[in-house]
């Protein structure tokens, strides 16, 4: 179980960490934090995509999707140091920062990856599917060439990555409903 104290240490012995390690390191003892109060944050946005893209991808934030917002403020701002701006909270030694645009998960729940560090913590990551969609449903429609769009190129290089461990069967699906299908048809032939 990880405590205040907990946290408090990790953003001093994080500091010197590369920041993907120190972003996943504390995105899991932040996630364990939480469970012990029947909150289970979610990885999405940025760091989903660095996840998987095995680190290819690089991101400024954490985001999640999670219930307990003010309990996030509460931990961060006040009892971790964190500087709140309007969406998110920022460490300034460690440059970590935090951000909960939502407590709804955008996604199959059942597709969420459950992924343990080497600290024996857990971190439950929105599908890659999930991903893929958010990431071209962003650019589908408000740009004139979406496949263009370094979106897009980072959604095709998670399927590329993925593809043989994916349910090709949802992202079709998801596509369709989303109305972006016809820009991924041709990745499966």
């Amino acid at each position: 179980m990880t405590t205040v104290n907990d946290l408090k240490e990790a953003l001093k012995y994080l500091e010197d960490k590369p920041i993907f390690e120190r972003q996943l390191e504390f995105a899991s003892l932040i996630t364990d934090f939480f469970k012990n109060k029947g909150i289970t944050p979610i990885v999405v946005g940025g760091l989903s995509v660095e996840i998987y893209t095995r680190n290819d991808y690089h991101t400024h934030d954490i985001d999640f999707v999670s219930d307990g917002w003010n309990l996030f403020d509460e931990l961060l701002t006040n009892q971790l140091g964190f500087e709140r701006t309007e969406r998110e909270w920022y460490h300034v030694e460690t440059e970590i920062a935090v951000e909960v645009p939502s407590n709804h998960l955008e996604g199959n729940p059942d597709l969420v990856f459950e992924l343990t560090l080497p600290n024996g913590k857990k971190l439950y990551v929105i599908g890659v599917e999930d991903i893929i969609i958010h990431r071209i449903e962003g650019i589908a429609f408000t740009i004139k060439f979406p496949e263009d769009d370094e979106d897009y190129e980072w959604a095709y290089r998670m399927f590329l990555i993925h593809k043989d461990d994916m349910d090709l069967k949802y992202l079709v699906e998801r596509a369709k409903q989303t109305k972006i299908f016809n820009l991924i048809e041709h990745w499966f032939y």
